[in-house]
């Protein structure tokens, strides 16, 4: 996976950092910024770790700062870097009189809502990025993937830059980034156009990092899920003049065990087979990755960056062990993938953002699979897939602020792809029509678009825009155009209304674009089929947001051709077949209820509860075309103990309902999450230990009884994960935004 971080950059405004006498940060410190002549030049609040940014930066200035609680004091200045600002307490005779101040739980700005990331650190265990954004309201983690209530598909962007990551990939960069990096986390269900994503997106902002500053981080982890694994995690920043360096290694071990149970009544030939067996996946190996970037600021508008990117993994190495009464079967695996990617950025001082990627990427995987039948008959395939893309990518950005305070926003990206895929058997024994498969992609992308914002004096906040399309791969070819509008009203502090409706597209993976068939073992198999369209999606979102910390939400979506992987038993064959395939539609409509509360300063909690119907439907799903639809309904409560201002608990459940998926249904699942964690040496190192899915409960069992299909799969043994994890920091958090790789779409 692609380490994570950050570019920001602080070259042309004053920085500092306001501290009390016994060197801890002050927060809610307001800081004026006046000419010697007293005349005003700005003003700015101190975040949670004390920093705060001005802007400009004359040559001479003075500092008013002052706080409620502490003795106002003036500092004069020269230099970008005001230092560390120390206040002393005023000394207030009040034993009986305490005022307490409530930080807002979630603010919104044209249609965002945006959450003070540290004040959720402050009342959960979180390590890293990852576990910050899933404490969000209605964010969760659902086998790995991140999803958001009320949105099919949410994609995570890092300070405006969409990520062009897998959900895994994305989930490492997110675990390898310290939560103290992060400043806010802007929800949007709508995403603007200039992000290049559609859709729903949260939007990862990182604190701003001080100049001329040397800042790293080191951190070691350690976890087990049946058997042991590890990683660690070194980040290094330097900031000096015009000049920036931010490099990252990210290396790690995994050890993982998969256990899936199948139970199968599988009707062929006018006969019921009851087929059992237990599938043992047991996969090891090392990956690493590698970022660095050099930022220069040619002037105080213009900025430039160059990077690279590095994902590798060597010599991954698995089995795959399969026993029961139809077979009993081996499967060794060997796997290596690299991932390298060059970039540049380019930032203007009028308004101008402009983009230039390239992207190698190689896949090599063997197989070498030996199945005995109950029958007594031997199967032997030997064969190797490969995968080899580059991707070449482009895009410009351009703002303007016209009059009565609307801005014009205008764009353009273009992609382009070439893909090879390759399925060669070496070796085929007691296997019918096997047969090796190539094939060759030209992908090109070309987008599009224009729009206006406008913020009125009434608290209402307008958003319209278009993005036009023109797609093309082999003979396809198709222009499409999708609308997007948000707005938002705040008539006062205590009530929100946001409104939202916004259309978009989503791409299968490239391997999933050609014919192919994967054997995981004499029974189950894996087919992909040339011609899978991309989906279409449309949605509309309807937020009331109260007192700044109470929300309800109501939304609608519907997904035209939307595509997904679901089982059949072969009627031809003793076979169940994987198979990624279009429907004619996915839809969803619900109600989702997200509650903070806390009581005194030791318990902090946030219930969210959400209830949907959703409905599917596919007119050409093999030969048993379904159409269903069913109401489902999920819990979820967090909870956070503190104790003192080092130690905290942590304990969340989670309830989901039954529901549906194609012509399977997912049985009911219930997790509980618990941890703890110490911070000490002033904050600098912190000390976790984490458990998930505390009693193993976590467990996707998948039900069928669709016209005459019979399968039960139990997925998820041994989902229970133990996790330490130790970080210290040196000289504050790195806060530099790095370059991801559009790798969504790679490897099978």
């Amino acid at each position: 996976m692609i380490g994570a971080g950050f570019s920001l950059s602080a070259f042309s405004q004053t920085t500092g950092k306001v501290v009390d006498t016994n060197s801890q940060p002050v927060e809610g410190a307001t800081i004026v910024m006046q000419l010697p002549d007293s005349t005003y030049l700005g003003a700015a609040i101190s975040a949670a770790d004390g920093t705060f940014v001005l802007e400009p930066e004359p040559e001479n200035y003075q500092l008013i700062v002052q706080h409620l609680l502490y003795q106002t004091r003036q500092v004069n200045g020269q230099t970008r870097d005001a230092g560390i600002i120390t206040l002393e307490a005023k000394d207030y005779n009040l034993d009986e009189v305490v005022i307490k101040g409530e930080r807002p739980f979630v603010t919104v700005e044209q249609g965002k809502l945006n959450y003070d990331i540290s004040a959720i650190s402050e009342k959960h265990i979180v390590n890293n990025a990852y576990e910050a954004i899933c404490k969000l309201p209605g964010v969760q983690d659902r086998n790995g993937k991140l999803s958001l209530v009320g949105a099919k598909d949410v994609t995570v962007i890092l300070n405006g830059k969409a990520s062009t990551l897998t959900q895994e990939q994305l989930i490492e960069i997110l675990k390898n980034t310290s939560a103290s990096q992060i400043q806010i986390a802007e929800v949007m269900y709508n995403t603007p156009p200039e992000y290049h994503v559609r859709g729903a997106a949260i939007n990862v902002v990182t604190a701003k990092a001080t100049d001329n500053t040397i800042q790293s981080e080191l951190s070691a982890s350690y976890s087990n899920q049946y058997f042991s694994s590890y990683s660690g995690n070194v980040n290094f920043l330097l900031t000096k003049g015009k000049s920036s360096l931010n490099v990252s290694y990210n290396p790690g071990y995994s050890h993982i065990m998969t256990v899936m149970a199948l139970a199968s009544m599988h009707n062929y030939d006018g006969k019921v087979y009851d087929i059992t067996q237990t599938q043992k996946i047991n996969t090891k190996g090392w990956k690493h990755n590698i970022y660095t970037e050099y930022g220069y600021q040619i002037n105080e508008d213009n900025e430039l960056s160059v990077g690279y990117n590095g994902a590798l993994s060597n010599n991954g190495k698995g089995t795959i062990d399969v026993s029961g009464n139809f077979q009993d079967s081996h499967n060794d695996k060997f796997q290596d993938s690299r991932l390298h990617n060059v970039f540049a950025r380019y930032s203007s001082g009028f308004g101008l953002n402009f983009g230039v990627d390239y992207t190698d990427y190689s896949m090599n995987d063997y197989n070498r699979l030996e199945s005995r039948l109950t029958d007594n008959t031997r199967q032997l395939l030997d064969y190797t897939s490969d995968q080899k893309i580059r991707k070449f990518s482009v895009y410009a950005d351009q703002s303007h602020g016209l009059a009565n305070d609307w801005t014009l926003k205008y764009g353009v990206r273009y992609d382009y792809t070439e893909d090879k895929n390759s399925q060669q058997f070496n070796q085929s024994e007691g296997k019918e029509n096997v047969d090796n498969t190539s094939s060759r992609l030209y992908e090109q992308i070309t987008n599009f678009y224009g729009g206006f914002d406008k913020e009125f004096e009434n608290g209402l906040s307008l958003s319209l825009s278009a993005t036009g399309e023109y797609y093309s791969i082999g003979n396809y070819h198709k222009w499409a155009v999708y609308p997007q509008a948000s707005l938002s009203y705040s008539p006062s502090e205590r009530h929100t209304f946001i409104l939202g409706v916004s259309s978009e597209k989503d791409y299968p993976t490239y391997w999933d674009m050609q014919t192919s068939t994967t054997y995981m073992n004499a029974y189950e198999e894996v087919q992909t089929i040339e011609g899978l369209r991309p989906a279409n999606m449309y949605s509309v979102n309807a937020n009331y947001l109260f007192l700044q910390k109470y929300m309800l939400s109501l939304f609608y979506e519907r997904t035209n051709d939307y595509f997904t992987m679901d089982m059949y038993q072969a009627k031809d064959r003793l076979a169940l077949v994987y198979r990624t395939q279009n429907w004619n539609y996915y839809q969803s409509f619900g109600l989702s209820a997200n509650i903070p509360f806390s009581t005194g300063e030791w318990l902090s909690s946030q219930v969210n509860a959400t209830v949907v119907n959703d409905r599917n439907r596919c007119d050409n799903f093999w030969d048993i075309p379904f159409d269903r639809k069913k109401w489902a309904c999920m819990l979820a409560m967090q909870n956070h103990f503190s104790v003192g201002s080092s130690l905290g608990f942590d304990l969340d459940a989670r309830y989901r309902s039954s529901m549906i998926s194609g012509i399977s249904d997912t049985k009911p699942v219930f997790t509980v999450n618990v941890g703890a964690q110490w911070n000490f040496l002033k904050d600098k190192a912190s000390l976790s230990l984490n458990c998930s899915d505390l009693f193993d409960t976590m467990r996707m069992k998948v039900r069928n009884r669709y016209a005459g299909q019979h399968i039960d799969l139990n997925m998820g043994q041994y989902s229970r994960t133990v996790s330490v994890k130790f970080v210290y920091r040196f000289g504050g958090s790195i806060s530099k935004e790095k370059k991801e790789v559009d790798s969504s779409r790679f490897g099978h």
